[in-house]
C-alpha cells in the first residue's frame, strides 16, 4: 500500500488543472465532467484536481494543490470518501481551510450531480451569482421507448412459456422472485414475471421465505452468472430446509447486461485463455436437486411441458434454460426471412401482447409486420401463431 500510495502520487492519471483562484475543487468520474463544464462555461477562477487513482489517496498532490487556496470544495457522486480523506489529510498536517462538500451540507448527500447542481455549489462557495444552464422550449415529440429485451432474446421465450404454463393450469397469484440481469425487465408487461428484487441472488433465497410463508407457486429466476456469483448457498438452503418452488437459471452463455464478459460456466476465462467449464447442472445435482431439467427456450412446445411438470413437483424445482445470447458475436438463428402471411392473420395479437416481441408491430393501416432489420430469425412467434400465420419469406 505504501508503493502504491508513492504510485498515486505521481501518477499521470492525477491532474491539476491552475486557473489562479483561491478556490479548488477536489473531483473525480462523472462528477469531473460537471464541473468543467461550470468551470470553462463560466470562466471562473477555481482551480480543479481531478482524482483518478482514488486509493490510495494522492496526499502530497492534495497538498501541493491547495497549499496557494483559501479553500476547498470535494465534489463526488455517492458517499463522501474522498472528502474524509481531505479531511483527513488536513488535519493530520495541521492546516486550518474550509472543506465543502456533502459533510457541510454545501452538495445534496443523495442524488446524481448535473452541472447545475455543481453551479449552485459553486455560488455558495464563491459567493457569487453563476447562471443555470436552461432547458431549450422544443414542440418535438418524442417517442417514448422503454428498456426491452432483443429480438430473438431466449429470456422473452422463457417468460412467454412460464405464463403459458401457468394459465393452462390454472395457477393464480404466483409469486415471482427475480434477480439482476437483463432478464430482471420481465417485470414488464405482458410478462409481469418480477414481483420482489433485492440483490444478486435474493430471488432463490427470498424463494426459500416464500416457500415458508404461503401456499402459492413461487417461480423465481437467476441468471447463469448470477447463479455462480450469489445462487449457489441459497439453493443449497432450499434444499436443506425442503422448500418447494420453481427455480429457473437463464443460462445465456455470457454476461449479457455488463457487456458479455465470461462466466465460470464457459470454456474461456476473463482474459480470454482456455479455462475449464464449470458445469451447473453438477453444481445443482450436488445440492441434491431431486427435479433438473434442460431445456431450450426457443421450443416452445417442450419448454411448456417441461415447465407443467415443474411446477408439479413437491420440492425444489430446477430448470436450466440453455440458449446463447442473440448479441454474442452477433449471432442469427436463421438466416431465413420470416413474415406475416396477411391472408391467414386474423390480428389475434398474440405475437404483439403476450410474446412481445419488438421485431412485430403493426403498419399504419394496422397490418401485423416483421421488421426483418430487427428480427432475429428465432421462430419463436412462428410457434406461438395459432393461426400459423406466420412463415419464412418465400
Amino acid at each position: 500500500m505504501e508503493e502504491l500510495r508513492k504510485l498515486s502520487n505521481s501518477s499521470e492519471l492525477n491532474k491539476i488543472y491552475r486557473r489562479n483562484g483561491k478556490v479548488g475543487v477536489v473531483t473525480s468520474g462523472g462528477a469531473f465532467n460537471y464541473v468543467m463544464d461550470a468551470v470553462q462555461r463560466n470562466d471562473l477562477n477555481v482551480d480543479v484536481f481531478k482524482v483518478t487513482l482514488t486509493h490510495p489517496f494522492p496526499d502530497e498532490l492534495l497538498l501541493e494543490f491547495i497549499k496557494d487556496l483559501d479553500s476547498v470544495a470535494v465534489v463526488e457522486e455517492v458517499d463522501p470518501i474522498m472528502e474524509k480523506e481531505v479531511l483527513s489529510i488536513l488535519g493530520r498536517n495541521g492546516i486550518q481551510m474550509a472543506v465543502h462538500g456533502k459533510l457541510d451540507q454545501t452538495l445534496p448527500m443523495i442524488y446524481e450531480y448535473t452541472p447545475n447542481i455543481v453551479m449552485e455549489m459553486l455560488e455558495t462557495v464563491l459567493n457569487q451569482k453563476i447562471p443555470k444552464n436552461q432547458p431549450s422550449n422544443s414542440d418535438l415529440s418524442i417517442p417514448e421507448r422503454p428498456p426491452t429485451l432483443c429480438p430473438g432474446c431466449p429470456h422473452r421465450s422463457v417468460y412467454y412459456t412460464v405464463k403459458d404454463a401457468v394459465n393452462s393450469m390454472g395457477l393464480n397469484d404466483v409469486i415471482y422472485p427475480t434477480d439482476i440481469g437483463c432478464y430482471t425487465l420481465g417485470i414488464t408487461s405482458p410478462y409481469d414475471a418480477a414481483d420482489y428484487l433485492l440483490s444478486m441472488g435474493s430471488s432463490i433465497g427470498t424463494s426459500c421465505g416464500f416457500s415458508k410463508a404461503t401456499k402459492q407457486n413461487v417461480v423465481c429466476f437467476i441468471g447463469d452468472s448470477t447463479f455462480f456469483h450469489a445462487g449457489i448457498p441459497p439453493l443449497i438452503n432450499a434444499v436443506h430446509n425442503k422448500d418447494r418452488f420453481v427455480l429457473v437459471i437463464l443460462d445465456n452463455r455470457t454476461t449479457a447486461m455488463t457487456g458479455g464478459q465470461p462466466n465460470p460456466g464457459l470454456p474461456v476465462d476473463g482474459m480470454g485463455w482456455e479455462a475449464p467449464e464449470v458445469s451447473i447442472d453438477a453444481i445443482v445435482e450436488a445440492t441434491g436437486v431431486k427435479y433438473l431439467r434442460k431445456i431450450n427456450p426457443m421450443n416452445i412446445k417442450k419448454s411448456k411441458e417441461t415447465f407443467i411438470e415443474a411446477l408439479e413437483f413437491d420440492g425444489v424445482a430446477v430448470v436450466i434454460s440453455q440458449h446463447p445470447c442473440m448479441l454474442t458475436k452477433g449471432r442469427r438463428s436463421s438466416k431465413a426471412e420470416l413474415e406475416v402471411k396477411q391472408e391467414k392473420c386474423d390480428e389475434c395479437a398474440v405475437c404483439l401482447e403476450k410474446l412481445a416481441c419488438t421485431a412485430i408491430y403493426k403498419d399504419d393501416e394496422g397490418k401485423v409486420r416483421i421488421d426483418t432489420k430487427l428480427c432475429n430469425g428465432c421462430n419463436v412467434c412462428v410457434q406461438v401463431c395459432p393461426e400459423r400465420a406466420i412463415g419464412v419469406k418465400k
